[in-house]
This record gives structure tokens, C-alpha cells and sequence, in this order.
């Protein structure tokens, strides 16, 4: 196999006609790419779990680009194109997409939301920008215990150094896809929102939100195909377990009150002050700015954390535990108290 992209968590590989994502041990933060530490048996976790969701979710009618797990830490799916936006005088231009490509990545990420809860990024959103209610369906401002029924969506760019937030008049003027598409689209990740809801309830684990990704399939009347592709985990959703995040974060809570997680906010402002992509070497080279690392009991608890989770999903949709039955979301919450206790 050839290794043709290696990411801040995962390196994909080319076989023959498809790839192979190998998911690793590395993690990644506020868009800062590859973090200081490793934690331990994230990579099987993750492998685990996203063959389980794609395998769950084909159950349920939804399709996406997965073919089968290879081995521990792999899985093999149809391989799809991503063309990147060039960036021109200042700005991102996708003029790629207007010829209406297909085998290719929508270059969106689709946020689905169920439940705000307190501290939500939405709320500060609006109140900065009250048109965006309309623009996504909304009479009222929501608050933190607002639950939405069909579930909230939202969309941001997926292709750009950093995510930003689009209005539906942003995605016309992108040009990358019909209206009708942009509504399957809406709809696609409400179904997917839905029945990964369900399946989570069914071991007390509770959806709050999520982030999906879709590539275009083949034309069929007009709209192009939509298949579900990258990953689904911990990683791109936000659960809790009696209280405690169980998802990437919690790791972010970990860094939530260190001056290198203040200093990236900051050097992303300035980047867009300065019309710059740059964002990360102002953090390192202007505010100084790097991430230390994490102590070794931070690291054994995030372990168990994916661990555990790809234990109880594993088992809801009838795949061997990929981990000792020992591991269990019991023992995590117990010591992950202790851990954000001693990290706040």
C-alpha cells in the first residue's frame, strides 16, 4: 500500500482502486493539528467504532463509502476526490465545483445539533448575528436547555484552514451544489443524527451534537448522490456518560484553561484581521505559544475513554468487543472525575 496522506489522527493509504484509513494513537485539538501526546489504543478504538457506525447506519438505509475493516487499526473505503479550494487575493475560490463533479468530497461540514446545553458556540452566534435565526429556521433564540426535534443543522467550510460558519446565501455564492442537494443534505444528517441518538440511548450515553461529512455519488434526476464518508466517533460527536464528556472533549476540557488554548484564539483573530491563513505561527512565533503535554494519568484516562466507548458500541450492533470486557464506561466515569477534577 501507499501512503498518500497522513493527517493529524489518521494516514490514508492507496490499494489499488480504494484507500485504507489507518486511524493512529495521535489526536488533534481547537484545529491545531498533531498534540504533544499519543494516547494509547485510540487508534483500534476508532477503527472499531467507525466500522461499526457505517456497518449500523447501512442497516438503516444510509449509505456511505465503507467496504470492511482490514485489521486492527484500518478500514478499507471507496476512494473519493478532494478538490481543495485555491486560495486567490484573499479569499477561497471553488470555482472546481461548478462543473458539478461527482466521486468527489462535498467541501461542507455538516453540524447537526440536538441538544444546545450551556457554554454552546450557537447562542453567541446569534446574539452577534440575529438574521442567522431565520437562516436557519429558528422564531425564537434558543437557550441552553433548548432540545431541537428533527435536529438543528448547520454547515461550515471543510476545506479551509480554518472552519467558519456559512449562511445559506454563503453556500449560494459558493456555487458547489443545488438547492435540492443542500436539502438532502439537511436531511441526510438528520437521519444519521437520529438513529446514532438511538443507539447511543441504548447504553445511557446521551447525543448532544455532531459533525458529518458527505462526498458526491452519481447523478440520478438532477441531484447527485450522497455518500456518508470520513469517520464517525468520538471525535466528531459530543456525548456525555452521567454527566462527564465522553469525546474528544474531554481532552479539550484538559486544555480549556492553559495560555496556549488562549493564545490560539487570539492568533485567530488576528489571522483574520490580517486576511492571513497563518493563524498557527502566530500563536507559536508571535504569542509563543505551544501545547504542553499531558500528564501520564490525563493520557491512561483518555485511553480508557475511547477504549470503553468502542466496547458499549461494539456490542449494541453485534460486533466482537475490540478490548477486555473489564473496560467498561463504569470504570472510566470513576476515574475521569477525578481527573477533570484535579485539571479545573
Amino acid at each position: 500500500m501507499e501512503l498518500i496522506y497522513k493527517g493529524s489522527v489518521k494516514d490514508l493509504y492507496k490499494k489499488e482502486n480504494h484507500l485504507v484509513f489507518k486511524y493512529s494513537n495521535r489526536y488533534s485539538i481547537f484545529d491545531w493539528g498533531e498534540m504533544p501526546d499519543e494516547v494509547p489504543h485510540k487508534g483500534e478504538a476508532l477503527a472499531s467504532m467507525a466500522a461499526s457506525f457505517f456497518e449500523y447506519l447501512a442497516k438503516k438505509g444510509i449509505p456511505s463509502h465503507f467496504i470492511s475493516s482490514l485489521d486492527a487499526t484500518s478500514i478499507e473505503v471507496q476512494a473519493v476526490n478532494v478538490l481543495r479550494p485555491d486560495w486567490i487575493e484573499g479569499q477561497y475560490d471553488y470555482s472546481a465545483y461548478q462543473d458539478r463533479p461527482i466521486h468527489c468530497l462535498v467541501p461542507l461540514e455538516v453540524i447537526f445539533r440536538k441538544h444546545l446545553g450551556q457554554g454552546n458556540s450557537l447562542e453567541g452566534r446569534l446574539k452577534k448575528n440575529p438574521a442567522y435565526l431565520a437562516d436557519l429556521g429558528l422564531s425564537q433564540m434558543p437557550s441552553g436547555e433548548t432540545t431541537f426535534t428533527p435536529p438543528l443543522i448547520e454547515f461550515s467550510t471543510k476545506l479551509e484552514t480554518s472552519d467558519r460558519y456559512l449562511t445559506r446565501e454563503e453556500i449560494a455564492e459558493m456555487n458547489i451544489l443545488s438547492e435540492g442537494e443542500l436539502a438532502n443534505l439537511r436531511t441526510q444528517t438528520q437521519e444519521v443524527a437520529t438513529e446514532l441518538e438511538k443507539l447511543f440511548a441504548s447504553f445511557g450515553v446521551k447525543l448532544w451534537d455532531g459533525k458529518v461529512e458527505f462526498a458526491f455519488g452519481p447523478e440520478t434526476q438532477g441531484a447527485r448522490q450522497l455518500l456518508l464518508v470520513d469517520s464517525i466517533g468520538p471525535d466528531e460527536l459530543r456525548l456525555t456518560y452521567e454527566g462527564l464528556p465522553l469525546s474528544k472533549e474531554f481532552l479539550r476540557q484538559l486544555y480549556g484553561k492553559t495560555a496556549w488554548h488562549e493564545a490560539v484564539k487570539k492568533a485567530k483573530e488576528l489571522a483574520q484581521e490580517r486576511k492571513t491563513q497563518n493563524w498557527k505561527s502566530i500563536c507559536r512565533e508571535e504569542l509563543k505559544e505551544d501545547p504542553k503535554s499531558l500528564s501520564q494519568e490525563q493520557i491512561e484516562v483518555s485511553s480508557l475513554l475511547y477504549q470503553a466507548l468502542a466496547n458499549e458500541v461494539a456490542g449494541v450492533v453485534g460486533r466482537k468487543k475490540p478490548f477486555a470486557e473489564s473496560v467498561t464506561l463504569k470504570l472510566w466515569h470513576q476515574r475521569a472525575q477525578q481527573v477533570l477534577g484535579n485539571s479545573l
